[in-house]
C-alpha cells in the first residue's frame, strides 16, 4: 500500500508528511524585529507580538486630565465605593478613545506604559513618548 492509495489513515499519512516536509524548510532562526516588548500585560493597543511602530505613554499623567479621575482622587473615592465604578468606567473609556485615535493619527501599531517597549537593535529609532498627543486627543 502506498503512501496516497485510499483506506485507513492515508490523508493523516499525507498530512503528515507535508508537515514535517514545512517544518524542515522553515528558517531555524526567526527574524528580530527593531523592538522587544517587555510586559504584554501594560499594552493599552496592538498586539505586544506583532508591530513595527511602537510608542509610550504614561497613563497616569494621562489619567489626571480626565475629569471623572480627578474626581475620584478629589473626592478619596475607592473600589468600595459605588460611584468610584462608575467614575473609572468613564475615565478608562476616554483613555481607551484618545489612545486610539492619536495612534491612528500618528500611524502607531503599539501603544504601552513608559519602559514597556524597548530597542532589540542598536540602531533602531527611540521609542517615542505620545502622552502629549494622547492628552490633546482628550479634548478634541
Amino acid at each position: 500500500m502506498n503512501l496516497f492509495t485510499r483506506g485507513t489513515g492515508a490523508f493523516a499519512r499525507l498530512a503528515l508528511v507535508l508537515l514535517l516536509v514545512a517544518v524542515v524548510a522553515a528558517p531555524a532562526v526567526a527574524s528580530v524585529g527593531d523592538y522587544r516588548c517587555v510586559d504584554a500585560t501594560r499594552v493599552y493597543l496592538g498586539n505586544a507580538r506583532l508591530f513595527h511602530t511602537p510608542c509610550h505613554v504614561d497613563s497616569d499623567a494621562i489619567y489626571r486630565q480626565i475629569p471623572e479621575y480627578r474626581e475620584i482622587l478629589e473626592k478619596g473615592l475607592t473600589d468600595r465605593d459605588v460611584q468610584y465604578h462608575f467614575l473609572m468606567k468613564k475615565a478608562a473609556q476616554k483613555f481607551a478613545e484618545a489612545v486610539k485615535s492619536m495612534a491612528r493619527d500618528n500611524g502607531n501599531d503599539l501603544v504601552a506604559e513608559m519602559g514597556t517597549v524597548s530597542k532589540a537593535r542598536d540602531e533602531a529609532p527611540e521609542v517615542p513618548d505620545r502622552t502629549q498627543a494622547v492628552i490633546s486627543a482628550l479634548s478634541s
